[in-house]
């Protein structure tokens, strides 16, 4: 298994591509796969804004939809798709887990509604599974998981 990183995560470090590895059913990923997120650091003055980029393939196509997010401390984010979308900027992504390396991480929403299994690239079920042994871990139902299908 991956050795954990232990206290705030580094956003320089956290950026860039992360692959879907597997994930909680959601509504707005419906009918998606090869999912995959791109962050991109930002500052607004001081303050660090994430640029966050969702792509997944929908009946072929590329679908992507773009967003920001606010740190909110060093693991949770704000993270928002449409002006409309958690106006109070409430934390609503979190990096529960993450491995020295930054090469894998399990983050999810903190009422545990969503979870998503990330990786810089292509791993082995067996490690998704000891992800989402990880991930049940902090108390997130796993008997739902939808595994996204990438080829190496």
């Amino acid at each position: 298994m991956f050795e954990a990183l232990i206290g705030d995560i580094n956003l320089e470090k956290y950026m860039g591509q992360w692959l879907q590895m597997a994930a909680k059913p959601a509504f707005f990923q419906s009918g998606c796969n090869k999912s995959y997120a791109k962050y991109k650091l930002e500052y607004e003055g001081d303050t660090p804004i994430v640029k966050v980029e969702n792509s997944c393939f929908k009946n072929g196509k590329l679908s992507v939809s773009n967003g920001t997010a606010k740190v909110k401390s060093g693991r949770t984010l704000s993270v928002k798709f449409s002006p409309f979308m958690n106006i109070f900027n409430k934390p609503n992504y979190e990096i529960y887990y993450i491995d020295k390396g930054y090469n894998v991480a399990v983050v999810g929403s903190p009422n545990k509604d969503y979870l998503w299994i990330l990786s810089r690239q292509v791993i082995p079920k067996e490690q998704i599974l000891e992800l989402l042994e990880v991930a049940n871990g902090f108390g997130f139902d796993i008997s739902d998981i939808k595994f996204d299908i990438w080829e190496k």
